[in-house]
């Protein structure tokens, strides 16, 4: 029989690679930004935000709120089930990577019917035109490629199928060097990107956990929690940092690493609970430039976290 995770009794609790500080919720005031209809999944930056909306036909369709505060529906074919979407820069052709050449995107992976595993190819709809194209250095017949993030040109993403090299993957979009790197065997059920660095989380037989790998594949493997009787959802991951949600009984529960690389080092990672939840049954959160996690997606819409998580 499969137990709920326990809040943490002691001050300090071990977990994994780093620690987590259990504290009391503080009181929260969040705010409605953005009504949304029969959402689900999100993902912001820049400035906008991206969810996947669901139609009276049972179809999904991807939404977006621009930063000017107005809500779209781009005209592109609709989703047989929930659209996952991350939002990032793609790096400029033939290996030009400098701010005129880098194209904000909303990617997301198109399946076959209905599923979200099988028969999926990554798709990019460039945010300036509102041009949707498949990123074909990521389609190989062989496989299904699914939970795709991007950052300056950094992918991460999943290979699922018949073929022999599956797991979860990064690729360099800017014409050199790095190109296509597999991180893990594992298959990532949720991945974030840096401009360096991966957050994914993950099933294995002893539970379920998140990890953190260099791009490029080289260095270790961190672990930011393992053995987790409940899923952990929405990874975060900036430069520096990493987080991710938990739900638990009665609210969600929110996980945050300190600064694990950069100057000063080195670093031992340290996991922390953040001195607030988020309601019961969240399970999509976002942040922004200054923030892991600054909003989130529930049954009314996208509401703006107050008190800030930091």
């Amino acid at each position: 029989m499969t137990r709920r995770p326990q809040r943490p009794r002691p001050a300090v609790l071990a977990l994994g690679a780093g620690l987590l500080l259990a504290a009391a919720p503080a009181a929260q005031a969040d705010s409605l930004e953005t009504p949304v209809q029969r959402g689900a999944n999100f993902a912001s930056a820049a400035g906008w935000q991206a969810w996947s909306a669901a139609q009276a036909d049972g179809s999904h369709r991807l939404q977006l709120r621009r930063p000017d505060g107005t809500v779209v529906t781009p005209a592109i074919p609709a989703f047989g089930a929930p659209v996952d979407p991350a939002i990032g820069t793609r790096g400029g052709a033939d290996g030009i990577n400098t701010p005129a050449s880098r194209r904000l995107s909303a990617v997301y992976s198109r399946c076959a019917g209905r599923s979200t595993l099988a028969g999926c190819d990554v798709y990019a709809l460039n945010l300036t035109t509102s041009k949707e194209e498949k990123v074909g250095a990521l389609a190989p017949k062989t496989y299904s490629e699914t939970v795709p993030s991007l950052t300056f040109g950094n992918w991460s993403f999943v290979r699922r199928g018949g073929g022999t090299r599956k797991g979860t993957y990064s690729y360099l979009e800017r014409g050199r060097s790095r190109g296509l790197v597999r991180l893990s065997p594992t298959l990532a059920r949720e991945t974030a990107s840096s401009q360096g660095r991966i957050a994914f989380t993950y099933k294995s037989s002893r539970g379920f956990g998140v990890q953190i790998r260099q791009s490029s594949g080289e260095g270790g493997t961190l672990v930011g929690a393992s053995r987790l009787t409940a899923q952990p959802v929405s990874p975060q991951i900036t430069r520096y940092r990493a987080g991710w949600l938990l739900p638990d009984e009665g609210a969600t529960r929110v996980f945050q690493t300190r600064r694990f690389v950069g100057s000063g080092g080195p670093f031992k990672l340290t996991v922390e609970e953040a001195p607030r939840t988020l309601p019961d049954g969240v399970r999509f959160a976002a942040g922004d430039s200054a923030k892991l996690f600054a909003r989130y997606l529930d049954a009314r819409g996208v509401q703006r976290i107050d008190p800030a998580i930091r």
